[in-house]
């Protein structure tokens, strides 16, 4: 008995000189690291400059499902700044995550067309260029309850009272406005009266077309699917140049009488500051969310466009979509549109200074040839001067301002006696180029 107790007590004392050293062991035992992925990212914020509901949380909700999916970081957030058209979003991007990179930013081509329709103190050329991921056609639909089943009931109704036609849909400028412009143009009808109702995100817009509150309303598809599949709307229209496969049953705007074509695109921006590592792991972030299959069912199930483009060719698409988006703001807004109307505009003024200058050169060369004595007239530089003005105007809009103006400068300098056509085309090729440059990049004011 008494070895059976003694036993019972050198187990237990064992036990209890055991348990600290397993403590111990334990407690220096190393942490798991953190889940990273190859590209050394714990976690990446997606901010959606809009409120749940639209297409930049969509698209950013997408995103977040596809990286975690793949296991692309050790984790993936979305975060919602809704606001003037997703510029507050934009505007805490620039200030706010400045060398943070770890943060994407939703964004696309209804903030490019905001930002010039606002004349709004933050742009895209502050953000960091990553990607363009999708694209996406935008579809016209009214209540199941409208009278109008297609688009040319509801152009009939425009012409006969455009204020009695009101189109509900995303931010001021953004692509819903452009397509509603654009529509309302092709009818015969002054752009200016179009009777736009802005929402900030999709999500109230759809709300408002539900509610009978507007005439019609303008979206991705993905955004109105759920109530189309349900009966609750009715699509007339795609913005597509044929049908889309899916969405066969559609009609383009095109098929029914017109000329109104329209794609919306979307992209991620990072923040400004971000060094060439930083900024190289973000890309391939999104290159291989992009690659993957999953991805690739994403774009189908939504009817979504694989639009991906980086590096280089993603910066010069956004230089020509500001230009681009520029002219139809300024058409839109007209005389009175305030600040979004300059790249428009401006882009003809540099232009139409060099046609004025030429011409009063012109015009000096014809009265000096008036008051010199008939046997010492010369035709020769007045031809030159009117040729080279008359290429100016014939190739400004066919060949651009770099082309016209060097066949300008050319016909002047030789109508002031140079005889080195080569070198003055050379001069004025580089001459016209730096114009050009410093006007489109220096200004903003991209010239034709």
């Amino acid at each position: 008995m008494r070895s059976s107790r003694r036993a019972g007590l050198l187990a237990l004392s064992m036990a209890l000189l055991m348990r600290p050293a397993s403590t111990q062991a334990q407690a220096a035992a190393p942490r798991p690291a953190p889940v990273t992925d190859a590209v050394g990212l714990t976690s990446v914020t997606l901010i959606a400059p809009a409120a749940p509901g639209g297409g930049w949380d969509q698209l950013a909700r997408e995103m977040q499902r596809e990286m975690e999916r793949q296991q692309l970081a050790g984790s993936a957030q979305v975060e919602n700044i809704p606001g003037a058209a997703g510029t507050i979003g934009l505007a805490h991007l620039i200030s706010a995550r400045r060398g943070d990179g770890r943060t994407l930013l939703v964004n696309g081509l209804v903030m490019l067309g905001a930002v010039l329709w606002n004349g709004s103190p933050v742009s895209l050329t502050q953000a960091t260029p990553i990607a363009r991921l999708v694209g996406e056609h935008e579809v016209v639909a009214v209540p199941a309850a409208s009278p109008h089943h297609d688009m040319r009931s509801l152009v009939a109704a425009l012409r006969e009272n455009p204020a009695g036609v009101s189109w509900g849909g995303g931010s001021a400028g953004g692509t819903d406005h452009i397509l509603a412009g654009l529509i309302v143009a092709a009818a015969g009808v002054d752009p200016r009266r179009t009777n736009y109702i802005a929402f900030s995100g999709g999500g109230e817009a759809v709300t408002a077309l539900l509610g009978g509150q507007v005439t019609a309303g303008v979206s991705g598809y993905s955004e109105f699917a759920p109530h189309i599949e349900s009966g609750r709307l009715r699509a007339i229209g795609v913005s597509s140049a044929r049908r889309l496969p899916g969405l066969a049953r559609i009609p383009t705007i095109v098929e029914q009488g017109f000329d109104v074509e329209l794609e919306n695109w979307r992209a991620v921006m990072a923040a400004p500051g971000l060094d060439a590592a930083q900024r190289r792991r973000l890309a391939t972030l999104v290159e291989r969310m992009a690659r993957g299959d999953g991805w690739r069912a994403t774009l189908t199930r939504l009817g979504w466009t694989d639009s991906y483009l980086a590096g280089a060719e993603f910066e010069a698409f956004l230089d020509d979509e500001r230009v681009r988006i520029g002219r139809i703001v300024g058409r839109l807004r007209g005389a009175a549109g305030g600040g979004a109307t300059a790249t428009p505009a401006g882009e003809w003024v540099f232009p139409g200074l060099v046609l004025a200058s030429s011409t009063l050169l012109l015009a000096f060369q014809l009265l000096t040839r008036r008051q010199t004595p008939e046997r010492g007239r010369r035709r020769g530089p007045v031809v030159r001067v009117a040729a080279g003005l008359v290429a100016f105007v014939v190739l400004v809009n066919v060949a651009g301002f770099v082309v016209a103006g060097t066949a300008l400068f050319a016909a002047v300098a030789s109508a002031f006696g140079s005889r080195r056509w080569r070198r003055d085309a050379v001069v004025g090729l580089a001459l016209c180029a730096a114009v050009f440059v410093m006007f489109t990049y220096g200004l903003g004011v991209r010239l034709p």
